[in-house]
Formats: structure tokens, C-alpha cells, sequence
């Protein structure tokens, strides 16, 4: 009992001084390590909001305030996942984490708020924009300017395929209906649907945006970009609103 109390006390130690500098591009992933040993050995998830465990390690993950910036709401891999670039992620049987953070908004307080499910938005950086080397989707709903673009294009955008939506910024996007992502996994829809994309996953920034069909069903926007391809940047940040604030 002590051993074990030791190690956690020093676990928490450890997670409590990362949080307090989030510089290394590491710190993420030694966060969430903290968090599966206090969820081993206590129970507890602590330092984040939720630790879930699945048979196959690849599909675990943890739910968290980032770091960096308490209002923002993350998931990320226990395995050490670096980024969407990671092979492992396009292979059969892959675990789909945008599915998993979709089903998890209710962690982060969405139900406190007055965003509908169509408000609700996820996104992920690409290698050459994220800050830290542990693959993490952002959580939160569609900023305003993001709804504005998918407004302005959404005569354009098929369902089943994507189309170029010829911005300056480079954004490619398709439409789905679907109430979940269970069955839409975006990162191989986007490594298969945009020009460019597999060969090139390590500076895709990808945005996935709950969405009301003209008849009533429920879907999703998926927008997609090559940073490298393109001056203009950007990043996951730029798409989410955290405190859905609408």
C-alpha cells in the first residue's frame, strides 16, 4: 500500500509540474500516463476528466482539460500515438478517436449549454502546426467563422465524396449522413477522398462539424487541408470553439 501510494503521490507531482509548463513537445503524453496510473491504481482519472480502457491498447484513451489552457477540451490515445501521420491509424481495424470523442462531448459539459448537436464540432493538427508529439482531437463546437464557411459553400459540398472548395485556404469537404461517427472514420475517408492526402498525412489538419440535413436527418461535415500545399495556415484551434460559447 505505501509502494503503491508513493508512486502515485509522485505520479501526481509529475503531472501537476508538466501542467504547469506545457513547453515540451512531450508533456502530453506524460500527462496522460500520470492519469492511467492514478485511474490504475485509484480509480480516480485525475489529473484528466476520464480514462477509458479497451481490450485492444490502441483503442484507449483519456479525456482532459489541455494543459496549456484549462478551457480547452482534448482526447488522446494512452498509446503513444504522435499524430495522424501514424500509419497504425490507417490500417484495418484502426481505432476511429474521432468517433470516440464525438461520443464523449458530454464530458467536457455540452449538456450544460444551449448548442444543439449540430453545433458541436472536433478537430486535429497536422505534425507541422501541433505543439505537442501525442496525437489529441480537439472538443468543443464550430467557431463562427467556420460556420460561415460552410454555409457559404455548402451548395458544393456532395455527400460521399469530397470537393474542393476551391479557398484560398485549400479546404476540401464532404457531407454525411449519420447521427455518429461509428460508421465514418475521417482520417481514412480524408486519406482516401482528398488528392494528396495519404502520402501526406503528417501536414493534414482535419475538422469534422455536426451538421442538420435540409431534411431533417443528421450528419457531418468533414473539412480537410495540406498545410504544406498552401501559404495560408492554420489550426484545430482556429475551428473550435471550446466553451461553446454560440
Amino acid at each position: 500500500m505505501k509502494h503503491r501510494l508513493a508512486v502515485l503521490s509522485i505520479s501526481l507531482v509529475i503531472a501537476v509540474v508538466i501542467m504547469s509548463s506545457f513547453a515540451s513537445r512531450s508533456a502530453l503524453g506524460l500527462v496522460v500516463g500520470a492519469c492511467e496510473l492514478n485511474s490504475n491504481l485509484t480509480g480516480s482519472p485525475y489529473p484528466c476528466l476520464k480514462i477509458v480502457q479497451a481490450q485492444d491498447p490502441l483503442s484507449s484513451y483519456a479525456v482532459l482539460r489541455e494543459p496549456a489552457d484549462k478551457e480547452r477540451t482534448i482526447l488522446a490515445p494512452l498509446a503513444n500515438v504522435p499524430g495522424i501521420e501514424d500509419p497504425r491509424l490507417l490500417a484495418a481495424g484502426a481505432p476511429n478517436y474521432f468517433d470516440a470523442a464525438w461520443r464523449e462531448l458530454s464530458a467536457i459539459g455540452l449538456h450544460r449549454w444551449k448548442a444543439a448537436p449540430e453545433d458541436f464540432a472536433l478537430a486535429i493538427n497536422a505534425a507541422s502546426w501541433r505543439t505537442q508529439d501525442r496525437l489529441h482531437i480537439h472538443m468543443g463546437c464550430e467557431t463562427p467563422r467556420f460556420h460561415a464557411l460552410l454555409k457559404a459553400h455548402a451548395a458544393e459540398i456532395q455527400s460521399g465524396r469530397f470537393t474542393n472548395l476551391k479557398t484560398k485556404a485549400g479546404w476540401w469537404a464532404t457531407l454525411d449522413a449519420a447521427n455518429d461517427l461509428s460508421d465514418l472514420n475521417p482520417l481514412k475517408l480524408v486519406a482516401d477522398g482528398v488528392d494528396g492526402a495519404r502520402s501526406n498525412m503528417e501536414n493534414v489538419v482535419v475538422g469534422v462539424f455536426g451538421s442538420k440535413l435540409p431534411d431533417g436527418r443528421h450528419g457531418f461535415y468533414i473539412l480537410a487541408r495540406i498545410n504544406e500545399a498552401h501559404k495560408s495556415r492554420g489550426s484545430a484551434e482556429d475551428m473550435i470553439d471550446p466553451k461553446c460559447e454560440l
